[in-house]
This record gives C-alpha cells, structure tokens and sequence, in this order.
C-alpha cells in the first residue's frame, strides 16, 4: 500500500505526564548522547535514534516504543517539543492523539502519558500536528479539517477542540509561525499551499489571505511543511520526489516559482512525507521522511541547497527497522 496520506483513510473520508514508566521494564537509559534524539513513526511503533545529529547507515535504534499499551496504530507525523522533552503523535488508526512526557527515557510496551481521543475530540484520522507555544494550543489536521485544542501542555481525554477550521480539502501538512500567528495548510490532492492569518482566531470557514498553486511552483502531492527563520517555507513533494523551497512565504501568492528546488537521482528522495527543520546545525540541516524509499535522508546547507545534491547522511538497512511504506513521520529534538 503506498504511503500518500494512507489511501484507506482517503476512501473513508472521501480524501486522502510525566513518568514514561508505568509498567516495569518500560523505561530505558534513552540513549541520550547530548548530540540529538531522533524519533520515527513507524506502522505500529516510534522507533528512536540516538546521536541524531550524526547517525548514518545500517543503524538500529535505541528504543523502540511497541507494543499494545502504548495504542499506537498506524501513527502518522510526529511533534517534538524539546523544551518540555514531550513528543506527540498523531495516531491515526486509533483516532487520536497520544503524548509522551520525557520521552527521551521511554522504551518497550509502555502506555502514553496522555491520550487525546472521544467522540467529543472530532478526532477521526488525525495525520499532523503544529504546537502554538504561546497560547498552548495544540493543531491537529484531521481529514478535510484543522482541530485546535487549548492546554497542548495537559490536554487529554475526550476533550472538545476550541476551534475547528474547516479547510473542505485533505490536509497534508501543516506549518505555524508562531511568533506571526499565521498557518499554512499543505492541500495535498489540489497541489497548493493556503496561508492563513490570525490563526489562533480561525474558526469554522477559513479566511484564506493567500495560495500558492499552478504549474510553475512545482508542487506535487505536498506532504510535508517547515519554516525557517529567515521566512522560507520547505515543502515536501511525494509525486515530484523533490523539496521546493520558497522566499518570503509571508507575501507570496499565486504561480510562484520557488526559489530552490531539491530533486533528482543523487538526492535518494522517492516519495517525501514529514520534514524537519534543525536552523542551528550544518548552515540548515533537513531531515526527510521516506516512505517509499524506507530511509530517513538528512540534507545539509540547507540554506544553499538546490538542484541534485546527495544527502550528507542516510538512514536506512535492515537493523533499523525502517521498511518501505512504514516511515510515517519524524521528529527531531537537537537539544539532548
């Protein structure tokens, strides 16, 4: 089964805590070098790698969380908060939302510390998530629509969302800039991207203020999102196997041409999902999901990147645990 926002899924929407050790045997050392943790969604697990910030190669990882107290099914992109050392995952198969505090310590069959999910949630095929750090609010794109839980921090249960933006397309990937309260929204099946202003206020019909669509753009089958500092949108393409990267990504609209396009046979990319993003290490370093390719590919110079560029590191072999169509999504936390 290809891996493009979980077909199943598609047919079925007409679209595409604080201690990790609640049962004895459940918590590892972590791994915890000082150089990076990596986390990966794997089809019923999150698979953890140590020395993030270097691993390459035939690598296994250092824990891997399994087995069924954890409720993992089919879990899709990943969300690391480093502050807090907290990772969410979007459990799509479960419809819902699972957290785990101090994750960097979890391992084996152990339940999350939270669990976001009920009928009251609307919570059906979550697939990614966004955290507003200043109003601590949780972004989850489920299905055709973008479901915004307030206490990201401690939410859990069947909780209702305090917003529900209706997009009336399958989300694919969504990005939040925080400090500007604005959101782009990756259309995966119409190859756009929408930004949204004032997003912590967009409720219902969303007020779109700009699109970013058409042929010169190169868009095709976006699947992943990230923003840098220097207000450059990267997006993922899993038809294209090719990252675009556009400038200005706060004033661009229409048939925009990006100003660096990733792709090409040296680049290993097969089909891209989740990206990313670490500013602070290698001039721009991007970590990409790759399902079809069952790798985790790292770029360096992100910054400079364009064209047929390898990728400086790749993860991928049998003692990883990464299969093809079974690398769902990734979260990177450079501060432990």
């Amino acid at each position: 089964m290809g891996k493009w926002l979980c077909p199943a899924f598609l047919a079925i929407l007409a679209i595409c805590g604080c201690s990790a050790g609640r049962n004895s045997g459940s918590v590892g050392g972590g791994g915890n070098s000082g150089l990076g943790q990596l986390y990966v969604a794997s089809n019923s697990s999150i698979l953890h790698f140590s020395n993030a910030l270097a691993a390459t190669g035939n690598i296994a990882p250092v824990a891997t969380i399994s087995g069924a107290a954890t409720t993992l099914s089919s879990p899709q992109h990943l969300l690391i908060d480093p502050t807090a050392n907290r990772l969410f995952i979007a459990n799509s198969g479960a419809s819902s939302v699972v957290v785990y505090e101090s994750v960097a310590a979890v391992t084996g069959n152990t339940p999350p510390t939270r669990t976001i999910s009920g009928s009251a949630t609307q919570l059906l095929v979550p697939h990614d998530l966004a955290l507003d750090t200043v109003n601590n609010a949780l972004y989850v794109a489920d299905g055709t629509q973008i479901l915004v839980f307030q206490s990201a921090s401690t939410a859990s249960g069947n909780v209702p969302p305090v917003h529900n933006i209706s997009m009336g397309f399958a989300v694919g990937a969504i990005a939040l800039d925080v400090t500007n309260n604005r959101l782009y929204v990756a259309d995966t099946s119409g190859n756009s991207i929408d930004r949204l202003e004032g997003a912590s206020l967009q409720d219902g019909t969303p007020v779109i203020a700009a699109t970013i669509s058409g042929a010169a753009t190169g868009l095709a089958r976006p699947q992943g999102l990230a923003l840098d500092s220097s207000d450059r949108l990267l997006v993922s393409n899993a038809a294209a196997k090719s990252i675009t990267i556009y400038q200005s990504a706060s004033t661009l609209n229409g048939n925009v041409t990006p100003a660096a396009t990733i792709s090409g046979p040296a680049t290993l990319l097969s089909g891209p999902d989740q990206i990313s993003l670490n500013s602070s290490a290698n001039n721009g370093e991007l970590t990409v999901a790759d399902p079809l390719g069952a790798a985790v590919l790292v770029f360096n110079n992100i910054t400079l990147a364009n064209g047929n560029v390898a990728p400086a590191r790749t993860i991928s072999g049998t003692s990883t645990g990464l299969v093809a169509n079974g690398v769902n999504g990734v979260a990177l936390d450079p501060t432990r």
